[in-house]
């Protein structure tokens, strides 16, 4: 499905991790909606590889995409695949599946902070409305498992004194701002699936994911890290657009990718647990380096702005220990390695390669 070998390096390490989990999958069927984006193309990934190498019968798997004909040109290993099925359209309007499935990981949700600020109630109704449609689609079938890939955001600005956020963080997105409409249908979208777990007896587990980086996120993406590692191939300077002072961990998604193949096989209790990495956390202006450094580029960094901009908030790094507590995993790979690995395969697939979502 894929030329990269880094790619192909990554679902190795993915599929030896969760390891004989997988054979749960044998004959039964799959729906990742979102299946086409940053994440969603690691996880389809991962399944077309079990299937040809793994199962003893393949998992049927119904991707969801916005442009099947555009996912076809740029991955034209999946046109004559018949353990795959990609539905075109928008996930509010979702209505049926031809068969029932067993499985779901619901991942379809634009986090462009620039669709946030243009169109915030297209961001709320997308989110919202789309997890509805998908829940009431699959109630009543014969789920093993449902997976909300929901996100830190839920919990709004990180309070100064929280290092690390925890799962039993109370806090909230400032309901004052129209652009914490992400952070807040996030939060109702755990509500809806939390209500049909109760209701309707859906197997529910939570993963919040943070700040993830790695292969196949789209050179345009508004997410800094990108954004520097742009400039930083392009020319001899990265500009940081504020004061450089926010700072974040970095989860590499191939580590992320596990946690959440992990939780989906987990017992399914509802509880939403963090994903992402707790080994780091660096400020703005140490990332610009750290990418030129891995890039093997002398660029100048100039910081532009007088204060934080963006919607997460001056610190943004989650406690991941309960994911380990559940799972027995725990993300190790560094910051330096991610910014490596992301920074060779944008090199080679810069232009061609992007998140198709």
């Amino acid at each position: 499905m894929t030329t990269s070998e880094i790619v192909q390096e990554d679902i190795r390490a993915v599929v030896e991790l969760v390891g004989g989990d997988f054979t749960r999958l044998s004959g039964k069927s799959l729906l990742i909606t979102g299946g086409t984006g940053f994440i969603g193309r690691y996880l389809l990934e991962t399944l077309m590889y079990v299937n040809d190498r793994l199962l003893s019968q393949p998992c049927r798997v119904y991707a969801t995409t916005r442009n099947r004909s555009q996912v076809l040109v740029r991955c034209p290993d999946l046109r004559d695949r018949h353990d795959l099925v990609l539905i075109e359209g928008d996930i509010r309007a979702f209505e049926a599946l031809p068969d029932p499935v067993h499985f779901v990981i619901h991942a379809a949700a634009s986090s462009d902070v620039r669709q946030f600020l243009q169109d915030p109630l297209a961001t709320v109704d997308t989110i919202v409305d789309g997890t509805r449609a998908v829940l009431t689609m699959v109630a009543d079938m014969p789920l093993e498992a449902f997976l909300f890939v929901s996100s830190g955001a839920v919990y709004g600005s990180q309070p100064p004194e929280r290092i690390w956020l925890a799962e039993d963080d109370r806090s909230g997105p400032d309901l004052g701002e129209a652009r914490s409409c992400y952070a807040e249908a996030k939060r109702y979208s755990e509500l809806l699936c939390r209500i049909f777990a109760e209701r309707h007896g859906v197997p529910l587990s939570v993963a919040r994911l943070f700040t993830i980086l790695g292969p196949y996120q789209d050179r345009n993406s508004t997410s800094a890290v990108i954004d520097f590692i742009r400039q930083c191939l392009d020319g001899d300077t990265i500009t940081i657009w504020d004061n450089g002072q926010a700072i974040r961990s970095y989860c590499y998604v191939a580590d992320a990718v596990v946690a959440l193949w992990k939780l989906l096989f987990g017992p399914q209790q509802g509880g939403a647990v963090n994903v992402g990495s707790d080994l780091e956390a660096v400020s703005f202006v140490d990332l610009a380096h750290r990418v030129a450094r891995n890039a093997g580029k002398r660029v100048t960094v100039v910081v532009q702005g007088t204060r934080p901009t963006g919607i997460l908030g001056l610190r943004y790094a989650p406690d991941v220990t309960r994911l380990y507590e559940k799972t027995g995993f725990r993300p190790a790979t560094t910051l330096d390695q991610a910014l490596c690995r992301t920074i060779a395969w944008m090199k080679e697939r810069w232009k061609e390669d992007v998140a198709i979502a």
